[in-house]
This record gives C-alpha cells, sequence and structure tokens, in this order.
C-alpha cells in the first residue's frame, strides 16, 4: 500500500493552524472531534488532490506491511493511502491526520479501511451532496449555487453546479468501480467552513456557518470565542477510539482489516497493515 504524508499544520496556543499551502482552506481546525476529524481530514485529502499539492514524503509498504518515514519536523500530518487491489477485492483507506509532538513523540492512530468487490468495466451511480450547516440560511450568507469539480484517479472528470433547484446535489450514472473518484467544491462561500465525507457511492460536502472563521497572515484562525459549532458529517457509525492527553481525537474502528498507523518517538512513523482472511466480513 502507497502511503503519502503532507504536513498540513501546528499548534498554536494549545490548537491547531493549518499553514503553509493548506492555510487558505477554510476547514475549521478549532472544532477537532471525534465526530468531525474524519470529514477535515477527507476535505484536506480534496484541496490535495484540486490543487496539486506535493506531498512531503512517499513510501510503500514492505513485505512486513510496513512503510517507514523518519525526519518529520514537529507539526499536524495527513496521511493519505492508494487503494490496494487484490482480487476479487479492493481495499481501500480513509485518510487519517496524526501530530509530531515538540519531543519527536506522537500518538497511534487508527485509520478506517474497507473492501469492495469490482469487476473490469463494472459501472455504478456515484451522488455529490451539498449540506447546509446555516439553520435553514438564517444569517442569509448562502449562495444561489455552489461549483464541484469531480476527479477521476486524480485528474478533473467533471464540473457541476449545485443549486436548491437540484436540491443541492447530482448523481452520476456510468462511473467506472475501478477508478478512484473525489469531489473538491470551489469557491467556498464567505462565512462557511467545509468538511467532506464519503464512501463507496456518496460525497457529502459540509458548509457551515461560521462568521469568525477568519484568514490571518494565510492562515485559518477563530476567536475562542465564537459560538459557532459544527455538527456531525458522517454516513456510517462509529465509536470513537480513547485518546490521552491533548492529542488529536481519532474516530473509532469501523471495518476489518485494520491498518494502523503506528506512530514512534524521535519522528520515526511506521504504517503496517494487517489483514484477515474473512469473506463475510467484507463490505460490498
Amino acid at each position: 500500500m502507497n502511503w503519502k504524508i503532507y504536513k498540513v499544520g501546528e499548534r498554536r496556543s494549545g490548537n491547531f493552524a493549518l499553514t503553509g499551502e493548506f492555510g487558505k482552506y477554510p476547514v475549521d481546525m478549532n472544532e477537532l472531534s471525534s465526530e468531525t476529524v474524519r470529514g477535515i481530514a477527507q476535505a484536506l485529502e480534496s484541496f490535495i488532490i484540486g490543487d496539486r499539492i506535493k506531498a512531503d514524503a512517499e513510501g510503500v509498504t514492505d513485505s512486513n506491511g510496513a512503510a517507514v518515514f523518519s525526519g518529520l519536523d514537529k507539526g499536524l500530518y495527513l496521511a493519505v493511502a492508494k487503494r490496494v487491489k487484490k482480487e476479487p477485492l479492493t481495499y481501500i483507506a480513509t485518510p487519517l491526520l496524526f501530530e509530531i509532538k515538540e519531543d519527536g513523540s506522537a500518538e497511534e492512530a487508527f485509520p478506517k479501511i474497507y473492501s469492495v468487490i469490482v469487476l473490469q468495466g463494472q459501472v455504478s451511480s456515484y451522488t455529490v451532496k451539498k449540506v447546509w450547516a446555516d439553520n435553514d440560511n438564517a444569517y442569509e450568507a448562502r449562495p444561489v449555487n455552489v461549483t464541484v469539480d469531480l476527479f477521476k484517479d486524480g485528474e478533473l472528470y467533471d464540473t457541476v453546479v449545485l443549486d436548491e433547484a437540484s436540491n443541492w446535489q447530482h448523481r452520476w450514472n456510468t462511473l467506472d468501480l475501478d477508478a478512484e473518484w473525489r469531489v473538491v467544491e470551489r469557491d467556498i462561500p464567505v462565512k462557511y467552513s467545509v468538511l467532506v465525507d464519503y464512501n463507496s457511492k456518496q460525497f457529502l460536502i459540509k458548509n457551515s456557518y461560521a462568521p469568525d472563521l477568519i484568514i490571518d497572515g494565510g492562515e485559518y484562525t477563530k476567536p475562542t470565542t465564537a459560538s459557532v459549532t459544527t455538527s456531525t458529517v458522517s454516513t456510517t457509525s462509529s465509536t470513537a477510539a480513547k485518546t490521552s492527553g491533548s492529542g488529536l481525537p481519532q474516530t473509532g474502528q469501523l471495518w476489518w482489516p485494520v491498518l494502523p498507523l503506528v506512530l514512534g518517538g524521535m519522528t520515526l512513523i511506521c504504517i503496517g497493515m494487517l489483514s484477515r482472511k474473512k469473506n463475510n466480513d467484507d463490505e460490498k
């Protein structure tokens, strides 16, 4: 399994802030929780694809199922995996966030992974839906439409416009199931933050009204007095995993096999995959 590592931010006054190329994106890092961390990671992944951001490091798991990265600076990182095909199954891992701390240590983080059976030439329908969290447009800040790009294996495939007339959604009916599809919202409305969630057939793009989310020197920050919150974006149910100290919250393990991202001391990162042959648990 191929993994790419991106440095997306760092701690500022106890909270995370997006930095570098990621500082321009309206992702609310002050709302990190076990319910939102997945949507945040997937939103950042969509921007990586849409803007072709180069990874800080890349590695492929060896015969022991491990890929090791060393020499990483402190900060917040995103790990993204490329799907793996092992006939008749395809294994897909969701992206995840992890932190390299000041002393070079890091905590364990467990991504979700699911398997699907894909036959050559098989096509299916995919739906993208816009979800608004703004009290039914009570603040009158919602735009009349939004633009969404669809990417196939990292390349732009289609562009659609979502609006109230379309019920803020669109369906593609003949997309190749053997490809990796992602959506990117363009020109996100001012005063809104964004989360992204997806499964094998549906994409949800959630914009939450966040009037205090501003760009400060290229980094998105929010005053601690802001009262706007976002709700859960998830197409599946999960149980929050335990965390210690002030580390990143993690969504729980949902599907087998579990692909642990083991974060060791001295900024040494090992990614391994544990698989079990249990076909009746595969998600079809």
